[in-house]
C-alpha cells in the first residue's frame, strides 16, 4: 500500500515509486476500485506500458515496444486517471515483462514529474537551496583509499579519486572498506541489502566468465542526479555514488586497473 484514503497525492506515490526502482521491474499499480496499470521500469525511467484495466483512451501507449517523448502526455493523462486523490493505491513488484533491454530508451520519471509540478523528494518541501561547492582540497583523492586495503577494488577506487563520492566493499581482500559522507555509504548499504540478490544476477548476466570482474553503472541514461557505481573483482563488490553520468571516468578507471 503506497496511498489510503488521506493521500492527498497518490500520483506523487506512484512517481515516487517508480524513482526508487533503479533495477529491471515490473511494477502493477492498482487502485481500490479495480483499475489498474503495468510498467515496465528500470534506471528510474518507465520504459514501457504493458497492461491496463478500468482505464481508457491506453492504446498509444500499450502499442508501443518503448515509450518515448511522443508518449508522455497519453501516459500522463493514465496516470492521472488512475491516481486520484484520496483512494487507495497499492503496488506489486515483480520481474520484467520482456527482459532487460532497453534500458537506455523509456521515459525519465524526472521529467514526467516536471510536467506534473510534482516534487520528487517530498509533498509540499521547501526548494532545495544549493549547497556551496566543497573545497577542492577536501574532494576524494585516490590517496585517500584507507591505509592497508589492497586489490582491484580499493586500487579502482583510487583510481577514480574525486569521481566517487562515496563508496563501500563487500567480500574479498578489503571487505567492509567504506569511504565518504555516512548517509551516502548507508544508502548503499540499505541498496544492497534490498537489490543483492538481483543485482548479483544482473552481474553474473554481464560477465564473460562465472564470477568474472565486471563493472556497471545503474541510472547513468539520467541527465541529472546520482548514479550508482557497482563494481566486482577478486571475490568482492564495491558500491559507489557517483553524479551524473559517470560513464567515462569509470571507464578510464576500469582501463587504469585492468592495464
Amino acid at each position: 500500500m503506497i496511498a489510503d484514503m488521506s493521500s492527498a497525492s497518490p500520483l506523487t506515490a506512484l512517481l515516487r515509486e517508480v524513482n526508487e526502482t533503479v533495477l529491471g521491474r515490473s511494477l502493477l499499480f492498482e487502485t481500490g476500485g479495480g483499475a489498474s496499470l503495468t510498467l515496465d521500469v528500470a534506471g528510474r525511467r518507465v520504459l514501457r506500458l504493458t497492461a491496463v484495466s478500468g482505464l481508457g483512451n491506453a492504446e498509444a501507449c500499450l502499442g508501443a515496444e518503448a515509450l518515448e517523448d511522443e508518449h508522455k502526455d497519453d501516459l500522463i493523462k493514465l496516470f492521472q486517471a488512475l491516481a486520484l486523490p484520496r483512494q487507495e493505491l497499492r503496488v506489486v513488484s515483480g520481474p520484467m515483462s520482456r527482459g532487460g533491454e532497453g534500458m537506455s530508451v523509456g521515459l525519465p520519471v524526472a521529467l514526467l514529474a516536471d510536467l506534473l509540478l510534482i516534487e520528487l523528494n517530498g509533498i509540499g518541501a521547501e526548494p532545495a537551496q544549493e549547497p556551496e561547492p566543497e573545497p577542492e582540497a577536501e574532494m576524494p583523492e585516490a590517496a585517500e583509499v584507507p591505509a592497508g586495503a589492497d586489490g582491484f577494488l580499493t586500487a579502482f577506487a583510487g583510481a577514480m579519486g574525486s569521481g566517487v563520492m562515496a563508496w563501500l566493499i563487500v567480500g574479498g581482500a578489503s571487505d567492509g572498506a567504506t569511504f565518504g559522507p555516512d548517509d551516502m555509504v548507508s544508502h548503499l548499504n540499505g541498496f544492497l541489502d534490498d537489490e543483492g540478490e538481483a543485482l548479483g544476477r544482473q552481474l553474473d548476466q554481464m560477465a564473460d566468465t562465472p564470477e568474472g570482474p565486471v563493472c556497471l553503472v545503474l541510472g547513468s541514461a539520467l541527465s541529472e542526479g546520482h548514479s550508482i557505481l557497482v563494481v566486482r573483482a577478486e571475490g568482492g563488490v564495491l558500491l559507489g555514488v557517483t553524479e551524473g553520468d559517470a560513464t567515462a571516468p569509470v571507464l578510464s578507471a576500469w582501463n587504469t586497473v585492468r592495464a
